[in-house]
């Protein structure tokens, strides 16, 4: 993925004179038939305050929800988030085996290419709009997509 897809990518939700900051998204594209896909990015909370994010709604799917990932009875789930609160300064990566936006009851196949708009939506009301491009598991592999499996930082 080149610098410039890296910049058409990025967001940012203003709040006041703050941002939150999401950067690199992307959707995992699946084989056809698959009714749920997720979305993963990097969010910075560059403000002296608090930020609280909720899932928004995508064009693409019935529903969106966030989710992670945790260790239950030494087996891994995953977890249903009504929430996600950003710390001041504040880094979460949204990534495989961690944190994920997940795109319920798919409305069309996505294909390697395709873009999904998505939002998220703080509890003031600002909403973040997020066009990102849809990334093929196929093409995860093997081509330079490996990605650092982070969570809160």
């Amino acid at each position: 993925m080149t610098r410039k897809w890296l910049l058409l990518f990025s967001a940012l939700l203003p709040l006041g004179a703050a941002a939150v900051e999401l950067r690199d998204a992307y959707v995992r594209g699946l084989p056809p038939g698959q009714k749920n896909t997720a979305a993963f990015f990097q969010l910075h909370n560059p403000a002296g305050e608090p930020v609280t994010l909720r899932a928004g709604s995508s064009e693409a799917a019935e529903r969106v929800e966030i989710h992670r990932h945790i260790q239950r009875n030494g087996m891994m789930a995953m977890q249903r988030e009504d929430a996600l609160q950003l710390a001041p300064g504040q880094r979460v990566d949204f990534a495989p085996g961690g944190y994920h936006l997940m795109l319920v009851n798919l409305r069309r196949p996505l294909r390697d290419g395709d873009s999904v708009s998505f939002t998220l939506v703080s509890d003031d009301g600002q909403t973040l709009s997020v066009e990102a491009p849809v990334r093929s598991v196929l093409s995860e592999t093997g081509h330079g997509h490996h990605r650092h499996h982070g969570g809160a930082q």
